[in-house]
């Protein structure tokens, strides 16, 4: 248990500290670290007997409403942009993190935060770095599937 706290100790100074930079980058990188925290509380460790075999792991990471926290990244790059030919970069950060609202149900959260590198297109427009709209999405999931 104290490993635990002095690691959460560890991460929620870390969060200060980011969201303290006064960038907006920073704030979300801060806000999505409280809440992986918050849903690693609700986490139960597994016993023994309740470890899963690495064919159920792989089973329930193929599955979108899975009890399981991932944050899969998706980067792009847009060619030919403006008079420039400038090429734009995208890269989607979409943490999907559940939570365990009781033993009957998961409430699920998807998050799309766009980071974008945006090249002048063409003389006289600025470039511009940031982060785009973000799009959350939340589910509601039965924990037991129904056979």
């Amino acid at each position: 248990m104290g490993m635990k706290t002095t690691q959460r100790e560890i991460a929620s100074s870390a969060a200060k500290q980011i969201a303290s930079s006064g960038s907006i980058i920073g704030t979300v990188v801060a806000i999505f670290l409280s809440l992986a925290l918050l849903s690693g509380n609700t986490a139960e460790p597994p016993s023994d007997q309740e470890s899963k075999s690495a064919e159920e792991l792989a089973k329930e990471t193929q599955n979108p409403v899975a009890n399981l926290i991932s944050v899969p990244f998706q980067n792009n790059f847009n060619f030919g942009i403006g008079p420039n030919d400038a090429t734009q970069w995208v890269l989607n950060v979409q943490p999907v993190i559940p939570i365990s609202l009781n033993k009957d149900w998961n409430l699920i959260t998807r998050t799309i935060m766009p980071i974008i590198n945006q090249p002048s297109p063409a003389s006289g427009i600025p470039s511009a770095f940031g982060l785009g709209d973000i799009n959350p999405t939340v589910f509601l999931s039965p924990q037991i599937q129904a056979n």
